[in-house]
């Protein structure tokens, strides 16, 4: 099978969940399957993100996203079977071979404020390519419920297929592994973690709310650790310095910014527990970074997060700042925190990047079958 992975819009976000997905799926597929090849058409600046297989990547280097009529003579000289667009609102139209989408989410159509153009322009974005798509992948069943009921996309054309932490998080962190993170960081000997971009449905100021109250309304101070890549422009980067700043939670809250790969295991380990007061997820690598690093989860009960960690955390309202307190104070009892991690153990095991290739190759199979019969 010899497929065309469409990768032109890819834009580095400091290995975010769309870049995790796109870069682990193709490393995966070419080991799951010696039968496929793989045509992935890119930007040069993202050139260096995929592996080289011999013959069975081949990188296709285009200089202009919208010049179309080259992508449509390259489907035909490399003799296409499929066009697998991994990327969402990346689509190209008149694509002459059956055409798989994934949609990670629709953020758009639960929180529209929250997302560039209003509801009305973005559905309508989608209504322009769906009837093209032979099959959508997203990553859960809650994604594919609100693909199905938001985008009128029929629900026997959406598969849910789990994804998994990045590979290194196979490993456990030993002891040296972690206070040498300790050390490089300056970390508390106990502290939370919440690994998350400065996007405004990841909801940091309820979070720090939350903080401001278990310190001044029940005397417990909780050092928060936060990841994730800083972009001074970032009006919830700043609105989160300001809340820091103006509540003196300065030597609470401590910012590392990008956090290499390499790192986080290490950070996961040897946080007290992770918070996660996300609004709305897609699916949420970080949930299972936090299962298999054997970090205890305290969490939103929204979208597709109670999905993913199941009975491996506790839940709280995430627009509720007291209820967040609330909740966190049980992580301070040793026997909650460790049956927690028990439980996440047990459910990590459900997420591996073999089982996401195996079940997107299923669907790749399906498509190209079908299209053969017609």
């Amino acid at each position: 099978m010899r497929i065309g992975v469409n990768l032109l819009s890819l834009s580095s976000d400091r290995f975010g969940g769309v870049e995790q997905y796109v870069t682990h799926l193709i490393s995966q597929l070419v080991t799951t399957d010696k039968n496929i090849k793989l045509f992935l058409f890119l930007t040069k600046p993202y050139r260096n993100l995929f592996p080289d297989y011999q013959d069975r990547i081949k990188k296709i280097m285009i200089k202009e996203y919208k010049v179309y009529d080259s992508i449509h003579s390259f489907i035909t000289q490399c003799q296409l079977d499929l066009w697998f667009s991994p990327i969402h609102k990346s689509y190209i139209p008149n694509i002459t071979v059956p055409l798989i989408a994934t949609i990670h989410d629709v953020l758009h159509t639960a929180y529209p404020q929250f997302v560039d153009g209003d509801l009305k322009e973005n559905n309508a974005y989608y209504e322009r390519f769906a009837h093209s798509f032979d099959a959508v992948l997203t990553v859960s069943e809650f994604s594919r419920n609100a693909i199905a009921k938001n985008l009128h996309i029929p629900k026997e054309k959406v598969h849910a297929v789990y994804l998994d932490a990045p590979p290194v998080f196979r490993f456990l962190s030993t002891d040296v592994s972690k206070e040498k993170i300790k050390k490089k960081y300056s970390l508390d000997e106990e502290y939370a973690i919440y690994p998350s971009s400065y996007n405004p449905h990841k909801n940091h100021i309820n979070l720090l709310k939350a903080l401001v109250r278990l310190r001044d309304r029940y005397e417990k101070r909780i050092p928060l650790v936060l990841t994730g890549y800083t972009f001074h422009r970032n009006r919830n980067y700043q609105a989160v310095l300001k809340f820091i700043q103006e509540h003196e939670l300065e030597e609470q809250v401590k910012i590392l910014g990008y956090v290499p790969p390499e790192d986080m295991p290490s950070l996961y380990s040897n946080a007290s527990f992770m918070i996660f007061p996300s609004l709305y997820e897609g699916f949420g690598i970080p949930l299972v970074e936090a299962m298999k690093a054997h970090c205890p989860i305290v969490c939103s009960d929204r979208a597709s997060i109670p999905e993913i960690v199941g009975n491996a955390a506790i839940h709280f309202n995430p627009e509720d700042p007291e209820d967040i307190a609330l909740k966190v104070l049980n992580m301070s009892d040793s026997q909650i925190r460790k049956r927690l991690i028990k439980q996440g153990i047990e459910r990590s095991r459900m997420f591996s990047w073999e089982n996401c290739a195996k079940e997107t190759l299923n669907v790749f199979q399906h498509v190209v079958k079908r299209d053969v019969k017609r």
